[in-house]
């Protein structure tokens, strides 16, 4: 079976669509749990609930991992692996001179504001890379919500909203993701048969 016989979709797409969802599932229980610090809430309870919404989405993506198993795979691109590691290290590096930096000029307030952005950032190259235009939807939110959170949250509440917003815009991401990989998924047995 070829390529396009399943319209473009392969077992690349979708282990890439799990990777990501699992990436996105777990960092956005970690932003959620320091969100949690942050506003004091860290309990048993409410680790449970982060965990249970997290082990959730990494279902899904272990789902969408083994469907996978049924389309052809293709050849990697290296160049897409590079790039990929590209932006990922730019992002750390970005957000440990940030990190630094705004501690150094008594900005700790606006720390996870801007770590925020910049993971939001480094999605758009990501979508350009992975040809995956949802990632724009995620990085535009993650920017919109670190910048609008420093205007309407009062400085003793920025790091907690900030950080909860931000695990729920990639837990968001990972569902939609889940979602859009498998309504493709139910749409490959029709676009083989035309």
């Amino acid at each position: 079976m070829t390529q396009e016989m399943h319209g473009g979709l392969t077992a690349n797409s979708l282990t890439g669509r799990a990777i990501g969802m699992s990436f996105f599932a777990g960092f956005g229980g970690a932003w959620m749990v320091l969100g949690l610090y942050a506003a004091e809430q860290l309990s048993v309870a409410s680790i449970l609930m982060v965990a249970g919404c997290t082990m959730l989405l990494l279902a899904g993506a272990a789902y969408v991992a083994h469907t996978a198993e049924r389309f052809p795979r293709v050849a990697k691109d290296p160049a897409q692996g590079r790039a990929f590691a590209l932006v990922n290290v730019v992002q750390w590096v970005a957000g440990a001179i940030v990190a630094v930096s705004f501690a150094r000029l008594h900005l700790d307030h606006y720390v996870v504001n801007a770590i925020a952005a910049i993971v939001g950032l480094h999605f758009l190259p990501l979508a350009r890379i992975f040809r995956y235009a949802p990632h724009y939807v995620t990085g535009a939110a993650m920017v919109a919500w670190a910048a609008a959170t420093v205007w309407i949250v009062p400085a003793e509440h920025l790091q907690a909203v900030t950080a909860m917003g931000t695990g729920l815009l990639l837990w968001l991401s990972a569902a939609a993701t889940l979602g859009l990989a498998l309504a493709r998924v139910r749409r490959a047995p029709m676009e083989m048969a035309c």
